[in-house]
């Protein structure tokens, strides 16, 4: 009973002594790459990274067209055989006005949440966004996508539209302000013949 009491001391300080002499592992709190004076910001695919979308679209068209155009034929009385004719003359007359303006301006102010799904050889960030919105019965749906550079990516984690490269904002709505603001079929039809 005592030699095996002896034993299992024995083993117990053995595989106490084992464990010390194996190196520890431990994982550290601290990151690669991490700062210790700056937020971090997207700079690998997956990513997220905010946009604030600022933009205003001011479109004008204008034209005028005008056109006259006047006819005047006259035939005499026949004579000889084609006495019988009798003169007669004919004129025409138009004239065609048309003045067309056209003039829209969209704005959108908005905040997106992107994903950066690529990175480039050069360092700069392939990235897309998608955001719903819906409100009663309206619902619009804003997509954006573009190119950013890493400088151009603020402390916070924010870009602005306006330094996003080959960018591109899709606006979509459904609803009852979508549909009153469309033409109607028969309006639709007029454009496309004239």
């Amino acid at each position: 009973m005592r030699i095996r009491k002896e034993v299992c001391a024995l083993l117990i300080f053995g595989a106490v002594m084992a464990a010390m002499a194996s190196p520890a592992a431990a994982a550290s709190l601290w990151s690669e790459g991490a700062s210790l004076f700056s937020d971090r910001k997207a700079s690998a695919i997956g990513d997220i990274l905010m946009v604030r979308v600022s933009e205003t679209l001011s479109d004008k068209d204008e034209g005028k067209t005008s056109s006259n155009k006047t006819t005047d034929e006259n035939i005499n009385s026949g004579t000889g055989i084609l006495a019988i004719i009798k003169a007669f003359g004919f004129g025409s007359a138009s004239s065609m006005s048309s003045n067309t303006k056209v003039e829209r301006t969209k704005t959108i102010n908005t905040q997106i949440s992107c994903l950066v799904i690529d990175v480039m050889p050069n360092g700069n960030m392939v990235i897309q966004g998608e955001k719903a919105m819906v409100s009663g019965a309206e619902k619009m749906n804003v997509t954006f996508s573009g190119v950013v550079r890493p400088q151009d990516v603020a402390h916070n984690n924010t870009v602005e539209s306006s330094k996003v490269a080959n960018s591109e904002v899709i606006v979509t709505g459904k609803g009852i302000i979508s549909r009153t603001q469309r033409p109607g079929l028969i309006n639709q039809i007029l454009q496309a013949i004239f």
